[in-house]
């Protein structure tokens, strides 16, 4: 388990992946290639899973404890698998072996990894239309957390709160909470859990103006100095990427900028997570410096990619309307000069 947390650190999310599935075979569980899971398995896998645990939820599952040590190995191993699998594998993937946590639980029990597993599952299966019934279950799982002694696993309970059911809370409470997530998180020695508490954080951060632009820019260079010592090379991806931003809107990058260069990966992948991260901030940057045409171009580019993070594509989409907005008023304002 060790050494999969250390791939996913180094940013090796294929041999993590890989390394993952050859342990859960040897654990019993039969890993299905990718091309054996389709859209249409995943599109009733989820709604399956939802009903199973409103039937299931309730005083008596709550007293069942799993006491296999097999099954919650298996758990902890699917986990982490869905995690590489969100950055080398199709999207429906991730949500494959998820709702295979959350079953093989509410069929046998809870244990120390339910929490995290439901929690996992509101973040992939949260839509507007089920928000309500979803935000109860990410709620419930935090109430179960406290059950067992996770003060070690409470920067990635924290982490998946917010990233499934935190978007029904404020950006300015979730990037508060996230920065407590990646202090326990570095308490705790799970450091690369709390840098993803830090990405997620810094995230709302900029997007709500929850903090003051150069104490942000503070905050992330406190971040990328302590990954000189960590060597998370995706968090420090993510965190150029914000600083970039956050540098832009200062002052352009003329006093604040750094040198430091960005690798987007292949650019012609229409699934590449770093790319879907970098085209969001240029919507994002473009709008906020006047330039509505450069930002929709970027819109226009996100929306090509592959099942783009949900609430994210909902935020490019106001984005869209603000640059359409922008655009109109200039073509108007032209017209009367």
């Amino acid at each position: 388990f060790l050494l999969v947390t250390i791939f996913l650190a180094q940013g090796k999310v294929v041999d993590a992946y890989n390394t993952s599935s050859s342990i859960l075979s040897l654990l019993g569980e039969t890993v299905p290639e990718t091309e054996a899971v389709t859209l249409e398995t995943v599109g009733s896998l989820i709604p399956e899973t939802l009903n199973m645990y409103a039937e299931v939820y309730g005083d008596d599952w709550l007293g069942r404890k799993m006491e296999d040590n097999t099954l919650i190995n298996i758990l902890k191993f699917y986990s982490v698998m869905s995690t590489a699998a969100y950055f080398c594998k199709p999207s429906h993937m991730v949500a494959y072996f998820v709702c295979k946590m959350v079953q093989l639980s509410l069929r046998n029990g809870v244990c120390q990894q339910t929490p995290l597993a439901l929690l996992l599952f509101t973040s992939i299966v949260i839509r507007f239309d089920n928000a309500a019934f979803v935000g109860r279950i990410a709620k419930n799982a935090m109430v179960l957390s406290e059950r067992f002694d996770l003060s070690d696993e409470m920067a990635e309970l924290r982490l998946h709160f917010h990233m499934g059911a935190g978007h029904l809370e404020s950006f300015q409470f979730g990037a508060s909470n996230l920065r407590k997530g990646f202090g326990s998180g570095l308490t705790s020695g799970n450091a690369n859990t709390a840098f993803y508490c830090a990405i997620q954080g810094t995230f709302y951060s900029i997007i709500s103006a929850e903090k003051e632009l150069n104490l942000l820019l503070q905050e992330i260079d406190y971040y990328l100095h302590l990954l000189k010592t960590y060597k998370s090379e995706m968090t420090r991806y993510y965190m150029l990427c914000y600083r970039e931003t956050v540098s832009i809107l200062i002052d352009k990058g003329d006093a604040t900028g750094i040198e430091a260069k960005l690798c987007h990966d292949d650019v012609s992948d229409p699934g590449n997570k770093l790319l879907e991260v970098f085209y969001f901030h240029e919507v994002f940057r473009n709008y906020w410096l006047g330039y509505p045409e450069r930002s929709n171009h970027y819109v226009k580019k996100y929306e090509e990619l592959i099942e783009p993070r949900y609430f994210e594509a909902y935020i490019i989409k106001f984005y869209k309307a603000l640059n359409i907005l922008a655009m109109l008023k200039k073509k108007r304002n032209g017209a009367k000069s």
